[in-house]
């Protein structure tokens, strides 16, 4: 059998996020019915990480087993021939056999879009955000979250795993007509970044302060809001 590596990118809107789902369409599974039309074979593919519904990746990276003998770039033209115009395999190759795109990944790079005018080529990839934002006191915010902490109360993680995981890297570069919140870290909860990037925000507009950051990871603060899918980007997974 051969372990293969396929780094991905994909627009999220349409989809149902990257975990096979019945019924609908997700990036797994798309790929995955690709797969065997080309193999003839049933083939589970492992995602590093699953996107939600409507969250897009520039650099998703996936492997799967397949005792096919079809060379890697064949495979990755006919994948892409398969598949909509909102999703393309950027690159396959054969790594060894203990590699796993989920847990061998050591980070993961997201990126967070917001515009402030609902502008129409931009508002499928960007969160619009009508308040006026206080740039100034968003960045005061990220000092507190870098390290490692329990995320669980940024999240919507409702499985019974570790919550802790460790921000290596935050930075919020922006002005007066858009601003980009870039963050690395081992591992991502389930709409953790989303929850981030909501609570930043209200930073932003004075409903809380930075200093609040610890109320919310102890529970002293429930109501965190989670920033729409259409601005998140899985940017790359570093192995």
């Amino acid at each position: 059998m051969k372990n293969v590596k396929i780094i991905i990118e994909y627009d999220g809107t349409n989809f149902s996020g990257w975990q096979s789902q019945p019924e609908k369409r997700t990036v797994q599974g798309e790929i995955e019915a690709a797969l065997k039309k080309i193999t003839n074979e049933d083939i589970r593919i492992i995602g590093a990480g699953r996107t939600d519904q409507g969250v897009h990746a520039l650099g998703q990276v996936a492997n799967f087993c397949t005792s096919s003998n079809f060379e890697s770039e064949q495979l990755r033209r006919g994948i892409n021939s398969l598949t909509g115009d909102d999703l393309y395999s950027k690159h396959i190759e054969l790594v060894d056999e203990e590699f796993n795109s989920r847990y061998s990944a050591r980070t993961k790079v997201y990126h967070y879009s917001i515009i402030f005018e609902p502008l129409p080529l931009k508002i499928r990839y960007n969160w619009f955000v009508k308040h006026k934002l206080n740039v100034a006191k968003m960045k005061k915010v990220i000092p507190y979250l870098l390290g490692e902490h329990d995320f669980s109360n940024f999240s919507a993680e409702d499985e019974k795993e570790n919550k802790v995981c460790e921000l290596y890297n935050m930075n919020l570069t922006g002005d007066n007509s858009h601003i980009i919140i870039k963050t690395e870290g081992d591992r991502f909860l389930r709409k953790m970044v989303r929850g981030m990037v909501g609570f930043i925000c209200d930073v932003g507009r004075e409903r809380f302060s930075s200093d609040q950051v610890s109320d919310v990871f102890e529970g002293r603060i429930k109501d965190v809001y989670f920033a729409p899918p259409q601005g998140l980007f899985l940017v790359e997974v570093k192995y």
